[in-house]
């Protein structure tokens, strides 16, 4: 085990910083040889078969060709749950967090409806259906392969959501298994062509880019859309609740109430860039 370890460091150490090698490795050892963090510091471990040997090999060399590691292992972390995740759905990020954490916080001991507009791998969807037990809780996405992995996290999490093929864009009407929502949510395309040139290689390369560009002409292309959607699908006095572009937090507030939303609000993330929109039908 000792040598294995050393290998992944050696062969990180001049792509990756030490800390997040270091981090790297216990990932690695955690999701291949179900090795603790613990284990792994005292140097005890177990002799590592040979079908465990390759996949670290195969792990190491998609890293040296900056693929991302959750892609990798075939899992990511959200919300205290392990997602599957491929290269058809993106990868969850820790901002996204912050908008689940808003909806279960505004939603706590009651009985939304909830639908999830993009759902990608089903983070969102599942996490709230996972955090309010009383939720009836549906999906969408425009990529069937999206939603079979969505499907699968579902089911690993061991919730229930209502997933449905959808293109947003079509401007057409959902046939909801639970009837109209109380809360839209949607964490869309939203980066603009224009920003392409400021993102790290192994995103631009390797996450689908059906799930992050909207042209920088229109970049409130979806939200608009889900807007409109929201008229026609949410209850009366329900709410959207958006992840946006924090270059775009006042224009999308701007978008919202004129499609007559009310009560449009502003939200900051944590590092106090825009990050979230709630508005009221």
């Amino acid at each position: 085990m000792t040598e294995t370890v050393a290998y992944i460091r050696n062969s990180l150490k001049d792509i990756y910083p030490p800390g997040e090698a270091q981090a790297l490795v216990r990932l690695i050892m955690e999701h291949v040889c179900g090795l603790s963090t613990h284990q792994l510091l005292l140097g005890k471990g177990k002799e590592l078969s040979d079908t465990e040997k390759f996949k670290i090999k195969e792990i190491v060399e998609g890293l040296r060709l900056y693929k991302p590691i959750q892609y990798l292992l075939g899992i990511a972390d959200f919300y205290g749950m392990e997602f599957k995740v491929t290269p058809d759905v993106l990868i969850p990020r820790p901002e996204t967090v912050e908008l689940v954490e808003r909806i279960i916080t505004d939603y706590q001991s009651q009985a939304p409806r909830i639908l999830d507009i993009g759902t990608g791998s089903g983070c969102i969807a599942i996490s709230l259906a996972k955090h309010l037990p009383e939720a009836e809780v549906a999906a969408v996405d425009i990529s069937p392969e999206a939603l079979a992995v969505a499907e699968e996290n579902a089911r690993m999490n061991q919730v229930s959501v209502s997933f449905l093929e959808l293109d947003i864009l079509s401007g057409g009407n959902l046939s909801s298994p639970i009837g109209n929502f109380n809360c839209i949510v949607s964490n869309p395309p939203y980066i603009m062509n224009k920003e392409k040139a400021t993102m790290e290689a192994n995103v631009l390369e390797n996450e689908p880019h059906l799930a992050l560009f909207v042209p920088d002409d229109d970049p409130l292309l979806f939200y608009r859309a889900i807007a409109r959607f929201g008229q026609r699908h949410l209850a009366e006095g329900g709410h959207l609740y958006f992840e946006i572009n924090a270059l775009c937090g006042k224009e999308t507030v701007a978008m919202l109430r004129q499609e007559n939303y009310t009560e449009v609000e502003l939200i900051q993330d944590l590092y106090g860039k825009d990050r979230i929109v709630k508005a009221k039908r």
